[in-house]
């Protein structure tokens, strides 16, 4: 499962870099409505629960954003934890290391470290749970990076990890065939990493095994964003979903407005509530697994 052909990895690995960092401010305005109890935060329950974390537990976050599920963790493994926060862009570590400060974690070691996941080396055995929340579908090869970190884990120890599911039970997913109509664009290749590539209910699971681990649980859930505006939740989208505002980046000021209106005339329709609001129903996929003995 490594990368497909004429795939090049070290533009992708630099346009991620640079996208996630400048979305890092947009993602700490935003914080507040994504993780909303029947948001992401949401997720972020269900990946901690599936981890079956216990206090002084040892926990490695991968892909951790401005900190989740990783912050959510530390709670569970409180007294005497241990959490480690990775993410390719510092600038979303930095609203990481700002909210552990802000919460109330006791004596819970909450580190971070800067760097691609897929580079990531640890010590054998070092930790107890490795979580992850909508970031393995960027790997270029996940079910190898998710082999090699697996030997960071103890035996016995657990794997809980998310991905968005198919684009069509996705609520923000509904502004790509608007964007793609209004550019004459083609889909973006099912077998490069992406957002919805292993949005698939049987792929995730085939990743997972590859990689090694073994009794193998897995879940779907729903995360609903809710927006005052059809307005608001297009500035979010262009504000924090760097692939798909990729998508428009190259086009010309009045073209790029165009594409945006009609994002905020068709694409939220199906989603207004009485009082206007827009409320996205976004599926997640979940899937548990153990390191073998």
């Amino acid at each position: 499962m490594g990368e497909a052909p004429g795939f090049d990895v070290v533009s992708f690995k630099d346009g991620i870099r640079r996208e996630w960092r400048e979305a890092a401010p947009g993602w700490r305005e935003w914080l507040p409505t994504m993780e909303a109890a029947d948001g992401s935060a949401a997720l972020s329950r269900i990946l901690v629960d599936q981890a079956r974390l216990a206090p002084g537990a040892a926990v490695l976050d991968v892909g951790a954003g401005y900190g989740e599920p990783g912050l959510t963790a530390a709670r569970a493994v409180a007294p005497g934890g241990r959490v480690l926060l990775q993410d390719i862009a510092g600038d979303m570590l930095a609203t990481a290391r700002q909210r552990a400060a802000q919460a109330d974690l006791g004596d819970v070691a909450v580190e971070t470290v800067e760097c691609d996941a897929e580079e990531l080396d640890l010590e054998p055995a070092s930790v107890d749970a490795i979580i992850s929340r909508a970031a393995i579908m960027l790997f270029v090869d996940p079910a190898g990076t998710l082999a090699r970190l697996r030997s960071a884990c103890r035996p016995g120890g657990r794997l809980a990890v998310s991905v968005w599911g198919p684009p069509d039970r996705v609520g923000f997913a509904a502004c790509l065939p608007v964007i793609l109509d209004a550019l004459n664009l083609d889909p973006p290749p099912r077998d490069r990493p992406g957002p919805f590539t292993l949005g698939d209910p049987e792929r995730l699971p085939e990743v997972v095994t590859h990689a090694g681990f073994v009794e193998v649980e897995t879940g779907a859930t729903i995360a609903v964003w809710e927006f005052e505006s059809r307005e608001a939740c297009t500035q979010f989208i262009r504000d924090v979903a760097p692939p798909v505002t990729a998508l428009v980046a190259d086009q010309p000021e009045t073209v790029r407005q165009q594409v945006w209106q009609r994002v905020t005339e068709e694409a939220w329709e199906p989603f207004i509530a009485a009082d206007g609001r827009v409320n996205l129903p976004n599926e997640a996929l979940w899937i548990a697994a153990v390191n073998p003995q």
